[in-house]
Formats: structure tokens, sequence, C-alpha cells
């Protein structure tokens, strides 16, 4: 990484750091922005310690957009108008897995490609095999992944088109999100999701993960797994390049959040630290997991 990308980058993070803790009191964001702030410092001794390697040196000008969804009638309209009309937006992948309502027909209307991935999810089905499905069909130079019931502002497709611009050595990264509610309970949500996102490079899909997709495609990298795909592509990413974590605006939908309540915090947490512990000798098998994530709902 150049000097000059540097400190590009260092002046989007000076930026990005006011957005952590909203909603808490003047006094809960100074304290909750201290472990991050301290995280800027580290990247800023790393960068004069360490020499990165450019990863590309070619211009990201085109961004493909990938959605997976089933029954997503309500919300993909919104969706896609969100992204549709952001000069780097080539085109707009929804790739639906046998919905039952108008989801396919409305985002057709809205300007999007529809492809149908409605394999078993034994049979590379699921929201892991859809995502693949729209990436091996893109076309883009960059991909993000955008589930159904989030909105990704223009602005932060600017942003991390520019990142991966003045930063030949980032593969790729995440955008943080906020929920579309006013109850601080997801303030406090918001704070974690942050948290692990920036510190361990695990990202969540409602948090739009995006990356170059030359390299990813050609070395096969996103999982062809029902579910815990998100998680897998982070780490796996690594192998790459440098990831990176924009604190942004994305709105996410706390519809789960609300109709399961905090329960689906603790579901997550243990799913997800088990699913890293058994990976490491050889990849679980996610059917149950999926199965049981999706029983009370199609949210994608």
């Amino acid at each position: 990484m150049s000097r000059d990308s540097f400190f590009f980058m260092k002046k989007r993070s000076d930026a990005a750091i006011k957005t952590i803790g909203r909603g808490f009191p003047v006094w809960g964001q100074m304290i909750v922005r201290i472990p991050f702030l301290l995280l800027m410092v580290w990247d800023t001794v790393r960068f004069w310690i360490f020499d990165q390697k450019p990863l590309q040196t070619a211009p990201c000008r085109t961004l493909s957009i990938v959605i997976p969804t089933r029954n997503e009638e309500a919300c993909i309209e919104p969706c896609i108008r969100s992204v549709v009309r952001n000069p780097y937006v080539c085109e707009i992948i929804l790739v639906d897995a046998a919905s039952e309502d108008r989801t396919r027909s409305l985002a057709l209307q809205a300007g999007a490609r529809v492809l149908i991935h409605d394999r078993p999810i034994e049979s590379s089905g699921g929201r892991g095999g859809q995502i693949k499905a729209g990436i091996d069909a893109a076309i883009g130079d960059v991909v993000a992944v955008v589930h159904a019931d989030t909105l990704l502002p223009g602005s932060e497709i600017d942003r991390l088109m520019e990142i991966l611009n003045h930063c030949p050595d980032i593969i790729g990264g995440a955008v943080g999100c906020r929920f579309n509610s006013s109850s601080r309970r997801y303030r406090f949500i918001e704070l974690a999701n942050d948290f692990r996102a920036a510190f361990f490079k695990i990202s969540f899909g409602d948090q739009v993960q995006f990356f170059r997709r030359e390299p990813v495609v050609s070395k096969d990298l996103f999982p062809n797994i029902p579910i815990m795909e998100d998680v897998e592509f982070s780490i796996r990413l690594h192998r790459l390049g440098r990831r990176t974590y924009l604190f942004g605006n994305v709105k996410a939908s706390p519809r789960r959040w609300d109709r399961i309540g905090y329960k689906n915090a603790g579901w997550v947490i243990i799913n997800v630290i088990m699913f890293l512990i058994r990976r490491i000798r050889q990849q679980p098998d996610l059917s149950r997991i999926y199965r049981e994530y999706y029983q009370s709902g199609d949210d994608r």
C-alpha cells in the first residue's frame, strides 16, 4: 500500500469512527470508541512495519450486485431502488430460490436480472449456493452481496469502490449496517457487529460483503454451502489479500430480531462458534442449521 493510499484510508477511518456508538449518550460514545481507536493505531503501526504488495493495479470501474431471495416481495423493490441508479452498478442479479410470491416479477420490473436457483440444500442449494451462482454469472470488476431486506446507499457504493481503487492490496471487505429502528437495544447489536467485523474480520451477510470478482472466481473461493457462507467466506478471503471493514450506513431490517427477540443473538453466537470449531477438521453438515434458522421465516 502506497503512502497516498494509507493517508486516504486514514482520512476515511477518521470520518467513519464517528458512526460508532450513535444512539448512545455522548459519554457512552467516547467509551465504546476507545477499542476501535486503538485498532486504528495498531493498523498505523503495522503499515510502517510491513510492506503490503499490490494485489491488483487495474481500476475497478463496475460493480455487480448479487441478491439472494426467497419470498421477498415486501422489500425487494426498495432494495433494488437503493442501488440501481449508482453509476458504478452495471447489473443487479437476483438469485431466487423458488419464491411463491411476486419476488421475481417485482425484481424484473425494478431493473434486476433474475436467475432461478432452487436446488435442494444437500445439492448446492441454500443461500451460499444462490450467492455463488450469482457471482459466477456476474461481469463487474467488483461484486457486492446485498440481502433483500437491506438498503445500500449510493454513497456507500462510492466509498467501497474508491477504497479498492486507492488501495490495490485490499481484496475486499464489508460495510457496516444500522438497523431501521430507534430502539436502543439495536445500538448494542450494531456495536457488537462492528466489533466482530473490525477486530476479527468476520462479517455477516447484512454487513454487505464486497470483493474483487476475478481473483475470487478464478480461485473458486466462495463457499457453496447452505448457510454460514458469510462467515466461511470472510475467513477464506484472507488468502487473497488484505480485508477492510467500512463503518457505514447500510440500512438493515430488524424483522428477525423483532420476531424472535434476543434468543436470536444466542442462537447465532452458539452456532457460529460451533461452526468455527468444527471447520478446523472438516466442513460441518449445515443442513440442520439451515432448516433450524429458517423454520420461522424465509429471511435471506
